[in-house]
């Protein structure tokens, strides 16, 4: 079984690396407008994703728990691509919605569960207090298939939109068959012991640690702001003379920011121990008022700097807060953190799409950047064990 557990650090590497290859995910806001949709009406499915994904995100954690993180892991890969396809069949707001809808749910069944998969399995090996190496490993893996498909996203685009669709709903049927080969972990299921309803109140009971509580909370106010400002992006560099493959070759270059963020945010909790979670919200939030100066190398500074902090802040969380919660109920509470993000998300991106009409989109997004350096003093400080 210790074979079987050591495949699945490397298999959780290259399932998260295929599962973050999402092609569209570069061009999506400028294909919907494309299609003749206002940016309310992207900020409004945007809003239904995140909705769908509030209510569904714990459930899928305890699916998660309680049947499996194995199967939660497959089925989302399937979501994934129907709601690829439907993106490309549909031809009002309902269809596109429930596109949205699909896609919320694989996001749902993926988040925590394999982040669980991969803990557990280093808990199995008697290695947890290696994960905060391996949770940086697992978000540069993330990063360089994001960077990968934005850039690969706007040269087919370029083509057709709908075959860079196409191409995305291929890739997730090949993460599907990787992650057949994932072993799951002994301490990772409850294994129909106890009931959903007792899972739920065991879960639930741990938010009454009050830190724990203020780090999911929190910290989703800083990811949603960043996932914000990088979905407009496309817009903000579109409005400012790039086209759809410069704006891929943009978000490229953010994506290798990031990929440097994720392979030193170990360092960075060495270098500045409690304080490395604050020292990156702060330059989270002062790169995004830099993306909207006037000037356009210092707008791409400041977005450069914010992708970098938001990768770095990853692992720190992700460590911090998987070293709290217990195996059984580890992908229900990672997915309570996902949740907190979506409801910072149904609030925050129409909000922006909407004021973005009105004011502009840079000042919007200057204003987005200079109330998240006013906040970061509020969040909590992180810490994050490894081992040499």
């Amino acid at each position: 079984m210790d074979k079987k557990y050591r495949r699945n650090l490397a298999a959780s590497y290259l399932f998260r690396f295929l599962a973050s290859l999402a092609l569209g995910d570069g061009i999506w806001v400028l294909y919907l407008l494309r299609r003749g949709l206002t940016l309310w009406q992207v900020g409004l499915l945007e809003g239904v994703f995140h909705i769908a994904g509030l209510v569904s995100e714990v459930p899928s954690g305890a699916l998660a728990d309680l049947f499996g993180r194995k199967g939660a892991m497959l089925a989302s890969r399937v979501l994934a691509a129907a709601s690829t396809l439907v993106t490309i069949y549909a031809n009002s707001m309902g269809p596109l919605a429930a596109a949205f809808v699909l896609n919320a749910w694989s996001y749902n069944l993926l988040s925590g569960s394999d982040e669980a998969l991969l803990y557990d399995s280093f808990l199995c090996l008697g290695r947890e207090r290696q994960y905060f190496r391996a949770a940086g490993r697992m978000a540069l893996a993330a990063e360089i298939a994001q960077a990968a498909g934005v850039l690969a996203g706007g040269i087919l685009a370029r083509q057709s939109y709908a075959l860079c669709y196409f191409v995305s709903a291929g890739i997730q049927a090949v993460t599907f068959f990787t992650g057949v080969f994932l072993t799951e972990p002994r301490a990772a299921s409850a294994g129909g012991r106890v009931t959903v309803r007792a899972h739920f109140a065991a879960s639930f009971a741990l938010l009454r640690d009050r830190p724990l509580r203020r780090m999911l909370l929190r910290f989703a106010v800083l990811f949603a702001g960043y996932t914000t400002a990088f979905f407009y992006a496309q817009q903000l560099y579109h409005d400012r003379g790039f086209d759809t493959l410069g704006v891929s070759m943009i978000l490229l270059g953010m994506g290798l920011a990031a990929s440097a963020g994720a392979l030193l945010s170990r360092r960075a909790a060495r270098l500045l121990g409690r304080y490395a979670a604050h020292a990156a919200g702060c330059a989270l939030a002062a790169g995004l008022a830099l993306m909207a100066a006037g000037s356009v190398p210092v707008s791409l500074a400041g977005f450069g700097l914010a992708s970098f902090a938001n990768a770095l802040l990853g692992p720190l969380h992700s460590a911090a807060l998987n070293r709290r919660i217990p195996s059984d109920r580890r992908a229900t509470l990672i997915s309570v953190s996902s949740m907190c993000f979506s409801a910072c998300m149904i609030v925050l991106f129409p909000l922006t799409g909407a004021l973005a009409v009105r004011l502009g989109l840079g000042r919007v997004i200057l204003l987005l950047g200079a109330l998240l350096l006013a906040y970061v003093p509020f969040t909590p400080r992180l810490e994050a064990e490894d081992d040499e």
